[in-house]
């Protein structure tokens, strides 16, 4: 009887646990979508430095930009990951994979090849945004 009633006792706590720890999780659900947000404002004001060091023809700026940016897509990768939106990982590891290829041809001033690789990356970025994957 001690028995069945610890186990009623422990089953009411975990019930009434419940609202709290969904509570805390939506929070946290709320913090990374903040986050995820910052990063794409973050995302976009590089893109406007990358298009400004470009017109300048400057190599070393559009790489720090690009090398940015493809960190904040590493995040972004890692948070629909978590949220397992495998078209949206695709996406954002190749946008990767076009930053890191704009970043090294503007350290070698290649600016006709930064040049399609930042039309790439922004392909990408347009088609991720098209997806509306924050509305899921």
């Amino acid at each position: 009887m001690r028995r069945v009633a610890l186990v009623l006792i422990v089953a009411g706590l975990g019930l009434a646990a419940r609202p709290v720890v969904m509570r805390a999780a939506r929070a946290v659900q709320a913090a990374d979508a903040e986050a995820h947000k910052t990063w794409m404002n973050d995302a976009t004001d590089l893109q406007e430095d990358i298009r400004d060091a470009m017109r300048a023809k400057d190599g070393a700026k559009v790489a720090e930009a690009a090398t940015k940016i493809e960190a904040l897509m590493a995040k972004t990768e890692d948070y629909w990951t978590a949220k397992k939106a495998a078209d949206i990982v695709k996406l954002a590891q190749t946008a990767r994979t076009h930053a890191r290829e704009l970043a090294a041809s503007a350290r070698a001033a290649k600016f006709d090849q930064s040049a399609e690789a930042f039309g790439k990356l922004n392909t990408t970025c347009n088609t991720c945004h098209d997806l509306h994957p924050e509305k899921r």
